[in-house]
């Protein structure tokens, strides 16, 4: 499972700080690094914030794969991100997005990214990123 950059508010890592992990999982949910496009494929993710603030948090987490094709373009799935909305007292988040489909066969690099939404619907201080290695899709 990669971990990745966690970016918060500018405050002490004891009143906010975060981790980020990211993996592909083939559809018999074992990790890998190779998959069949048809084929029912996730990249699961997880994260956690912790410190003083969490309880203080409200708005939505936005989540989205990034998919860049070696020689080509750079996707973005799903479309729209996932939103998760902030669980007040509790700082433990996972969402598993399919990707069944989504990619041309190729090699890929694959970025996790998590951004978030205030409540008042603006852009969001907290955030990251997970780079994952790259990945093989088949017909």
């Amino acid at each position: 499972m990669a971990t990745g950059e966690f970016q918060v508010m500018k405050v002490p890592a004891e009143q906010l700080a975060g981790v980020l992990h990211g993996q592909v999982v083939d559809p018999g949910a074992q990790p890998t690094n190779v998959v069949h496009r048809n084929e029912g494929w996730t990249v699961d993710v997880s994260w956690e914030v912790a410190g003083e603030l969490i309880d203080w948090l409200a708005g939505r987490w936005n989540l989205e794969i990034i998919a860049d094709l070696l020689g080509g373009g750079e996707t973005r799935h799903p479309s729209p991100p996932v939103e998760l909305t902030f669980t007040p007292g509790s700082g433990r988040y996972t969402a598993s997005v399919p990707m069944r489909g989504q990619l041309s066969p190729g090699t890929y690099d694959l970025v996790v990214n998590l951004t978030t939404t205030t409540a008042a619907g603006t852009a969001g201080a907290l955030g990251g990123f997970v780079v994952i290695s790259k990945i093989v899709v088949k017909e």
